[in-house]
């Protein structure tokens, strides 16, 4: 082989190179490349990371796998079934529309879930009391004497307050439905 052929034979992938450059769609394929240089080297040690760790990863995931099926096929309690959460899923799906207008009500608002833990608080320690003390009203003189009492009084009070919102809200509703009518 001359010299000549061998410039030629070493010349040829450096000019078929040259002349894919000269192509538009590989130039700004490779400025593309370039561009993104730093992203692809993270990504090709994140792939080889993967691929060093890629029994112990693999491995993991069959153990996870694998305490799921046992949890399932022994009935352990712990674990709902797969049946089980299907149903809890589906039930979940329905109840959104309710728990979403519960939230957006004012049954949700600090101030209804403070009051609401006093009256439950109040309820509790005044069955208790009443059970401890055996409290009992005989007629209505007795109900006439415990309303002596200044906290009974108050606790009428608010009872009374709260009986005339039910009446307004009720008669505001029974107003709009027949409205509506």
């Amino acid at each position: 082989m001359c010299e000549t052929d061998t410039q030629s034979h070493i010349h040829e992938p450096v000019d078929a190179v040259l002349e894919r450059l000269n192509d538009p769609g590989v130039a700004a394929s490779l400025v593309t490349l370039l561009d993104n240089a730093e992203l692809m080297s993270t990504l090709v040690l994140g792939l080889s990371g993967l691929l060093e760790r890629g029994d112990l990863i693999l491995d993991a995931v069959a153990e996870s796998v694998n305490d799921v099926k046992t949890a399932a096929t022994e009935g352990d309690k712990s674990y709902p079934s797969l049946p089980e959460l299907s149903k809890l899923a589906k039930q979940s799906q329905e109840a959104l529309p309710l728990l979403s207008s519960i939230l957006d009500s004012s049954m949700a608002s600090p101030e209804t879930v403070q009051l609401l833990g006093t009256m439950t608080d109040a309820a509790t320690e005044g069955v208790a009391r009443a059970q401890r003390e055996g409290t009992q009203v005989k007629g209505v003189r007795g109900a006439f004497k415990a309303l002596k009492d200044p906290d009974i009084q108050h606790g009428l009070g608010v009872l009374l307050e709260i009986a005339k919102s039910i009446g307004q809200k009720y008669n505001d509703q029974a107003s709009t439905q027949a409205s509506r009518a």
